[in-house]
């Protein structure tokens, strides 16, 4: 009976063992096919494994910046020809500003130029008929030398023909140099004319840059000056995330690699895009740092990644983005 109990005991614990080990390798087995599944939805999701993706936090931003438009004049604003959100071209008029001034100023210098072109053809014409006085006049002197010469004219007849001769020379030079100042003159008055037309041109203030207008400053009624502050303007069309890579992951960084926006409050993606900058040195940390005397014992590599064409995120918005390295 001793001898007999072992061995029932034996293969007993045999039993148990075998079929626990066949449960052990069918947890291993379904463990193993859930991988596979969860391998096989992320494929279809194209979601990079952890050693091949780097994630930062990003500030979407246009391309070419944001510039602040100032009024570049003085006066007060007649219109407000923009809105926020409101595309722009190069050159478009984004004020009116009041030019009362500068048009009376301006009509009366065109007013002045035409005064003075009459003026010059006035002296043209006095220029003219001075001269063929003076023809004459020299004419009648030859006559009076040949006559003198031939006893038939008196020597005071000639004499006399001489002194017309020399005033009218002495007359056709006065008024050469009449017509000369009244053209001189005339352009005085255009470069007055081409100076008030500038004043009035700068009185509309127009945009520097084709973009999106993102913030109207004033109204109506205000009055600017020079430097006053107007309007923010996006320049260009195209956004780009701007972030900042620690330095333990920088060197794996390119132009030209994948990224994915994603929302940091619903976790959505945003938008996609393609590494276009990586600055070739490493500096301290600078977006989104809470304090300017937060200390730090790592630097940080700055990072564009240029937006795809699409819907895009919010200028300015906080994102989370996601670099595809090889």
């Amino acid at each position: 009976m001793q001898t007999t109990i072992p061995k029932k005991t034996g293969l007993l614990g045999w039993t148990t063992g075998f079929w626990l080990s066949l449960l052990a390798a069918g947890l291993i087995a379904c463990n193993k096919d859930a991988d596979k599944a969860d391998a096989a939805t992320a494929d279809s999701l194209q979601t990079p494994t952890t050693s091949k993706r780097i994630l930062g936090v990003a500030r979407i931003e246009p391309e070419e910046g944001i510039l602040n438009i100032t009024a570049g004049t003085t006066g007060n604003i007649v219109r407000v020809l923009m809105n926020e959100n409101q595309p722009v071209q190069k050159g478009q008029s984004l004020l009116t500003v009041e030019v009362a001034v500068e048009t009376a100023q301006l009509a009366q210098a065109q007013s002045k130029l035409a005064a003075q072109q009459a003026a010059i053809r006035s002296n043209a014409a006095n220029l003219e008929a001075m001269r063929v006085q003076l023809r004459n006049a020299r004419d009648t002197y030859a006559r009076n030398i040949k006559l003198y010469e031939a006893k038939a004219q008196t020597k005071q007849a000639l004499e006399d023909s001489k002194a017309e001769v020399d005033r009218l020379e002495k007359e056709v030079e006065a008024a050469r140099a009449t017509l000369a100042q009244s053209q001189s003159r005339l352009g005085e008055l255009k470069a007055d004319i081409n100076y008030y037309q500038t004043l009035v041109r700068q009185k509309k203030v127009t945009a520097p840059e084709a973009g999106k207008i993102l913030n109207v400053l004033v109204d109506p009624g205000d009055y600017v000056t020079s430097d006053t502050k107007i309007a923010e303007l996006a320049a260009g069309s195209t956004l780009i995330a701007k972030t900042e890579i620690d330095e333990l992951y920088a060197e794996r960084v390119q132009v030209g690699q994948p990224a994915v926006i994603i929302s940091q409050t619903t976790g959505d993606t945003l938008a996609r895009g393609t590494v276009s900058f990586a600055a070739d040195y490493l500096k301290q940390k600078s977006l989104f740092k809470d304090q300017s005397t937060e200390l730090e014992d790592r630097r940080v590599r700055e990072v564009h990644v240029r937006l795809e064409k699409g819907k895009m995120p919010l200028i300015g918005s906080r994102v989370d983005c996601l670099i595809l390295v090889q």
